[in-house]
């Protein structure tokens, strides 16, 4: 059987325009589905990347990596073609972001990126779908090509090949237009320089059900967490089986903490174990010592050895060939997703284990692409230290599981949205099972949906510090309540924090105090017409305020509105609306003051932004009422005050108190 032979480079776009690539879309790939939010993630992390390497003269953060792709190169007369066979989505986002600077104007060699011309001067676009020809179409239309025409905005809106790909480019367009020339010309520069990836080639015509059987069981590029669990176990000279063990029912992230548990140790007696009893590991219930004894041998080895022991290929002749037995979950079914992948989620698991043992904060920014370099410290530590850090591993992954809000399948929806569940017990066979049932909405769910979708989306700081919380004071599974208010009163004080987020967190996770301005000097803050400046946070603080409220007073609520209400959900929204338009189609004016007001904006989301549009505000209204959901409690407020009448500037100042007064007495209740 011949070997898989796989060739690899690092691109940057920057060698994709002066190398004369072109990509191709299979037609076997699904559509593109990155939402709004997945592209702003993206975009604000090379922004955020950006800014360091212009701050700082530090050679590690001069480059964003933003993974691999794989692809087979066609046999094209043209520049060099390469069929993307997996990264179709980021590929996509890169050739949006270059259309979005280019339909700004911006000087920056990014502008022409989306656009290949031929040897004989025929331009296309850079980027080609098979068999899509819409797509094709409405990318040589954006770009501006002869012989390309944009198709209309309601097939825009009806075709799944076109509609996340017209989302994408609103969120960017508004994203660019928002920078200063000077600022979008560096950031347009450092896309077009600075952010890399690896390119995966395989041959032409290669079996792709046989090549993603090889890759899966060839390991072909080594995970950071694989690396890192690597190093540490070196430490571990007594009972690594069973530390192996902890790590790995913590790994498998899409699957509830305690059925990974189960398969791991399933001889333990599981009729006598309630759900609180996994919230630390104990050994008189799970350990074996010769489980240990016959494990330990090879639990822990070097790179190399890894690397031979995932390849299953031939050892080198100075390695000496090694076999363990170990655990893979990788093939359990996907009953969740979680918020954070697990090296994000081992970051935060160190920084507790900091926090709780009064030790000093991570050095480096928070982020999964430095994780070795975050736990070097530990990775020149020894055993002990190792192993009581692997033991909080195992309390933060309990305490995640049972706290934080997952991706999971909505019974009257195709979507995701997020989630916690009740942990309880039933009986099959005579065998006891911990199960989980979904919760209703709740507070718990709606605030850390703000923080989810506010706050840096490659960081989510505040997940240090709600999980240290519940270790240090020992929450079971029945004291929602009590969760809830820690979870507020840490957000309530990272939204006021005058130090950065990750400072603010790593305090609160010690129950350390930091500096935080007054509410009173917060509130000034509002007084001003920002417009669409006004942080998105904001926006969806007051949604989870507003959702309380109606939420304590729903019996009151009409049969319509109470099933709307038991729909909403806080979801990604990045746009910011006025709700008195800026150019009504009327010709109604108000003073530019009183239209960037915070009292008439709103924040949604792209699509439901462009189905408001310019209308006139009663039509507006209409079209909310019509909806078989609310799509923002504040546009709900701002319409029940309005009844029939105008919405004008006394209209506009009377709903901004009222939410203000909303906000005050939610940070005055809670220190």
């Amino acid at each position: 059987m011949s070997i898989l032979s796989v060739k690899t480079e690092l691109l940057n776009l920057d060698r994709i325009f002066t190398g004369k690539y072109q990509f191709s879309i299979p037609s076997y790939q699904r559509p593109y589905v990155w939402s709004d939010d997945d592209v702003l993630l993206l975009f604000n992390d090379v922004r955020r990347a950006c800014d360091r390497f212009h701050l700082s003269s530090q050679s590690e953060d001069d480059n964003y990596f933003i993974g691999t792709v794989l692809s087979s190169r066609l046999d094209k007369s043209n520049g060099m073609v390469y069929e993307l066979i997996d990264g179709q989505q980021r590929t996509t986002t890169l050739m949006l972001i270059a259309i979005a600077f280019n339909d700004a104007g911006i000087d920056t060699n990014l502008a022409e990126l989306a656009v290949f011309e031929h040897d004989n001067g025929k331009a296309i676009p850079r980027l080609q779908f098979a068999i899509r020809d819409q797509v094709q179409q409405y990318l040589g239309g954006l770009a501006g090509l002869k012989g390309y025409e944009k198709p209309a905005q309601e097939v825009i809106d009806n075709n799944e090949y076109l509609k996340q790909i017209g989302i994408a480019l609103v969120v960017l367009s508004k994203e660019i237009k928002n920078l200063d020339k000077k600022e979008a010309e560096k950031l347009g520069d450092y896309f077009y320089r600075n952010v890399q990836w690896v390119n995966n080639i395989v041959p032409a015509q290669m079996d792709l059900n046989r090549l993603f059987a090889t890759m899966n069981s060839s390991g072909i590029q080594l995970e950071q967490a694989d690396i890192l669990k690597a190093k540490l176990f070196k430490h571990i000279k007594s009972d690594k089986a069973q530390y192996d063990a902890m790590w790995v029912a913590c790994e498998h992230m899409e699957n509830y903490f305690e059925r990974n548990v189960r398969k791991i140790f399933p001889d333990i007696t599981w009729n006598s174990i309630e759900p609180n009893d996994l919230a630390v590991f104990d050994s008189n219930v799970f350990y074996h010592p010769e489980q240990s004894q016959q494990n330990d041998e090879g639990i822990g080895l070097s790179i190399g050895e890894l690397s031979h022991t995932l390849t299953k290929s031939k050892a080198p002749e100075n390695v000496n060939p090694q076999t363990f037995e170990t655990y893979d979950l990788d093939v359990e079914t996907t009953y969740c997703r979680p918020i954070i992948k697990f090296p994000l989620f081992l970051i935060h698991a160190y920084r507790i284990y900091l926090a709780l043992n009064n030790e000093a904060d991570i050095k480096p920014r928070l982020h999964s692409d430095r994780l070795l370099e975050i736990f070097n410290p530990l990775i020149d530590s020894c055993e002990a230290s190792v192993k009581a850090f692997i033991e909080m591993l195992w309390q933060v992954r309990y305490q995640f599981d049972l706290w934080v809000v997952k991706w999971v399948e909505r019974d009257d929806s195709i979507e995701s949205h997020l989630a916690l569940t009740y942990q309880s017990r039933s009986q099959s066979k005579g065998q006891y099972y911990i199960n989980r049932t979904p919760k209703e909405i709740n507070g718990l769910v709606l605030l850390q949906s703000v923080r989810n979708f506010t706050g840096e989306r490659s960081a989510q700081y505040w997940i240090t510090p709600f999980i240290a919380k519940l270790i240090k004071k020992n929450v079971d599974y029945k004291q929602e309540k009590k969760v809830l208010n820690r979870l507020e009163r840490i957000d309530n004080r990272m939204s006021l924090a005058s130090c950065s987020q990750k400072e603010a967190s790593f305090k609160q996770a010690q129950s350390k105090k930091f500096i935080r301005i007054e509410w009173d000097e917060q509130e000034k803050y509002f007084a001003e017409p920002n417009g669409t400046g006004f942080e998105h946070y904001w926006f969806q603080k007051l949604e989870y305020l507003l959702w309380k409220q109606v939420n304590d007073s729903k019996s009151e609520l009409a049969p319509s509105d109470l099933y709307k209400f038991k729909r909403y959900r806080i979801t990604s929204k990045n746009s910011v609306e006025h709700v008195h338009p800026q150019n009504d189609e009327y010709k109604s004016k108000l003073p530019n003051e009183t239209l960037n007001e915070f009292g008439n904006l709103v924040l949604l989301s792209p699509g439901e932004n462009s189905s408001y549009s310019n209308q006139d505000v009663d039509k507006k209204q209409v079209d909310f009422e019509r909806k078989s959901y609310f799509d923002s409690l504040k546009l709900r407020e701002m319409f029940f005050q309005k009844g029939n009448d105008l919405w004008n500037k006394t209209e506009i100042e009377e709903h901004q108190k009222r939410m203000l007064d909303v906000l005050n007495t939610h940070y005055g209740d809670k220190e």
